[in-house]
C-alpha cells in the first residue's frame, strides 16, 4: 500500500489544461462539466495521478460511484481538498481522504456526527481543529474502503478504537490531514506516504 499526494499551490488551470488530452474521455468530459477553474484543476490533477499510478486501463464505477480499474488487480482511492490531491493504491480495497483544516463551526459538526469516543478525542485535543479533521478524514476513508457513500449513520462507528482504528493511519500536513483505511492492520509509517511535484504527473 502506498499514498502519493500533490500540492498544487498557485498553479492555474489555464497553465496545465492541455494535459487533459491524455486522459480518458470520461475524465475530460467530467472536467468540462465543472463550472469553476479550481474544480477543473483538481479534477485534472486527480486524473493525472490515476494515470501515473494505475496506467491507461479501463475504469468503471461501482454502485456508489467509486472508480476501480477493470481486471487489473489494483485498487485505488482518490481525494482532493483545497490545493491537495491524493491517491492511495493497494492490492486490496483501499480508501483515502484529505481535508483542509476548518477555521470555524467544526464542533457543531462533531457533536452531530461523531461517535461519543471520537467526540471525546476532539474535545481533549490541544489542536481541536486538527483532531476534528483527523476524525472526519478517518470516517471518509473507512466508508470509501468499504465502498459505500457518506449517507450512513456516522455516529454508529468509532474510528479511534478497536479493530477499525488499527486499519487507519492519519498524516498531518501543513494545513491538511490525510487518512487512509485498508482491509488489514496498518502501522503509523511515514514510508507509506510521499509527495509528488506537479511536473512529475503532467
Amino acid at each position: 500500500m502506498y499514498i502519493k499526494y500533490v500540492l498544487l499551490g498557485d498553479t492555474k488551470y489555464a497553465d496545465v489544461c492541455q494535459y487533459a488530452a491524455v486522459l480518458p474521455t470520461e475524465r475530460q468530459e467530467k472536467i468540462e462539466r465543472l463550472r469553476f477553474e479550481k474544480d477543473k484543476l483538481l479534477s485534472l490533477a486527480a486524473g493525472l495521478l490515476i494515470r501515473r499510478e494505475i496506467g491507461d486501463v479501463p475504469m468503471r464505477m461501482n454502485e456508489h460511484g467509486k472508480p476501480y480499474a477493470v481486471d487489473s488487480g489494483t485498487y485505488f482511492s482518490v481525494s482532493h481538498s483545497g490545493d491537495c490531491v491524493v491517491i492511495a493504491v493497494d492490492d486490496r480495497e483501499i480508501g483515502v481522504d484529505v481535508e483542509k483544516l476548518p477555521d470555524k463551526d467544526y464542533m457543531k459538526i462533531a457533536e452531530r456526527f461523531y461517535h461519543p469516543g471520537e467526540l471525546r478525542y476532539v474535545q481533549k485535543a490541544e489542536e481541536s481543529a486538527r483532531a476534528f479533521t483527523r476524525i472526519w478524514t478517518r470516517k471518509e476513508a473507512y466508508l470509501k474502503q468499504i465502498g459505500i457513500g457518506i449517507a450512513t449513520d456516522l455516529r454508529a462507528f468509532d474510528t479511534t478504537s478497536g479493530e477499525l482504528a488499527a486499519r487507519i493511519v492519519s498524516y498531518d500536513l501543513d494545513g491538511y490531514v490525510i487518512s487512509v483505511c485498508a482491509e488489514y492492520q496498518l502501522e503509523q509509517n511515514r514510508n507509506y506516504i510521499s509527495e509528488l511535484e506537479l511536473k512529475s504527473i503532467v
